[in-house]
């Protein structure tokens, strides 16, 4: 029987740093059956002059974006230009081994999504915060209780951790994952009215619905240094980022129809708890935003997503339970910032 065709997904944006590393993980693959998409979102730098000494392997085809589609709009691009049965991403910045494709396929025992263990390389410019962060505070297969070994997480028990776990991504970055191109048809693609979480959101769709299997094996290595997309992000979109992001993904689970699976799942306690952290979370970003003023940045980002979901848009006008929930959070936060 054929091997099946995998396609090595990396879109770049303004990425020479680290993109050599990148590329030399990926063509050294021990898996043979493989394309290699690139797609440049419209480099100012030395981006695609390296993209093109690679082009004489007739693996690789590069693409280039007449307009800048950003973050998501690229990640949606190399999902419709592949063509392989398998979906892999690789960011420009991380790494994969040379045995990373074989590994998770062999593994795949027709499964849709397969995830593998991960390392951090966090750079010298990185600060300590972000350090302690990656090191002991990101939240792991593991960490939940996976064995040691390959197995197979239901999509019961995989809804269970999202509602235990609220946006956090214990299932890994993009690079740590491969999906079955398939499923785009029945689940769709990545949601562009998220702008950093999108990731976490698109995993958990798949895992809902069809479980995973994790490898707990380090087959990718995830690059955090100061001029990453994450570091840019955190930076320069962090009322997005703190406020829109989380309220939208649990939006999400409480409502879209994608996670009904999830939400028949999960017990009554976790309902509760979603919706909780719904109600304060969105109540909190419009107070933001009145903050901030009726014409700043937030709060025409705050009103664009309300747009989109209605169930967002109430919390303008909270309920009173809402509003005593919402003060109950805030002593316990500063409850805790004390007890640090």
């Amino acid at each position: 029987m054929k091997e099946p065709l995998v396609s090595i997904c990396i879109p770049t944006y303004n990425g020479e740093l680290y993109l050599k590393e990148c590329l030399d993980s990926v063509v050294s693959q021990s898996y043979d059956n493989i394309e290699i998409i690139i797609i440049d979102d419209k480099s100012s730098d030395g981006t695609v002059g390296i993209i093109n000494s690679y082009l004489v392997d007739g693996r690789i085809c590069l693409y280039r974006n007449e307009i800048n589609l950003g973050l998501v709009g690229n990640w949606n691009r190399c999902i419709e230009l592949a063509n392989g049965e398998w979906i892999k991403f690789v960011f420009q910045d991380d790494l994969i081994l040379p045995d990373c494709i074989e590994k998770m396929l062999n593994a795949a025992n027709g499964n849709s999504l397969i995830a593998c263990k991960r390392t951090f390389l966090l750079d010298g410019n990185v600060d300590d915060q972000t350090k302690k962060y990656y090191q002991k505070e990101v939240v792991t297969f593991e960490k939940l209780g996976v064995p040691c070994a390959i197995s197979f997480i239901s999509h019961e028990r995989i809804s269970q951790m999202a509602a235990e776990n609220i946006c956090m991504n214990f299932i890994g970055e993009p690079t740590s994952v491969m999906f079955k191109k398939a499923i785009t048809s029945k689940i769709g693609f990545y949601n562009d009215n998220l702008t950093q979480i999108c990731d976490l959101e698109y995993c958990l769709r798949i895992a809902v619905n069809y479980g995973v299997i994790y490898v707990p094996e380090t087959l990718t290595r995830f690059r955090i240094h100061s001029l990453s997309t994450t570091s840019t992000n955190l930076d320069e979109k962090r009322f997005t980022l703190s406020n829109i992001d989380p309220i939208i993904i649990v939006r999400q689970l409480l409502y879209d129809t994608h996670y009904s699976a999830l939400r028949n799942s999960i017990t009554f306690r976790n309902k509760i708890k979603l919706q909780k952290y719904f109600s304060v979370r969105a109540y909190e970003a419009y107070r933001t935003t009145l903050l901030c003023g009726l014409q700043s940045e937030e709060m025409k980002k705050f009103n664009s997503i309300a747009k989109v979901y209605p169930e967002i848009d109430a919390y303008k006008y909270p309920s009173l339970n809402t509003k005593l929930l919402y003060q109950v959070v805030r002593i316990r936060r500063k409850v805790r910032h004390f007890l640090k």
